[in-house]
């Protein structure tokens, strides 16, 4: 299976699967050899922390996450470009 059919498979995916799947593969990915991965050292351990008590947040609560997909984006340009016309108005 291709990276593509997998994307395509994991877009569909339910939030709670999703959520499931993402728990999955962070369990993976500690597993690995952390010198294959470049970015490993690019996290402190305080960050890493923060990282994993989110993401028990998310897996904890998966129908209250915001995805951050197209519909997402366009609404905070939206509501960035409402911001700065009621800002430059003076309002």
């Amino acid at each position: 299976m291709s990276v593509e059919q997998l994307e395509a498979q994991i877009e569909r995916l339910p939030r709670q699967d999703l959520a499931r799947l993402v728990g999955w593969l962070d369990h993976f990915l500690d597993r690995q050899d952390p010198s294959d991965c470049v970015e490993s050292d690019d996290l402190t351990d305080a960050e890493r922390t923060e990282l994993r008590r989110r993401r028990e947040e998310v897996l904890a609560n998966p129908d209250q996450v915001q995805p951050m997909d197209d519909n997402y984006f366009e609404g905070l340009k939206r509501h960035l470009a409402h911001e700065r016309a009621r800002t430059a108005s003076g309002s």
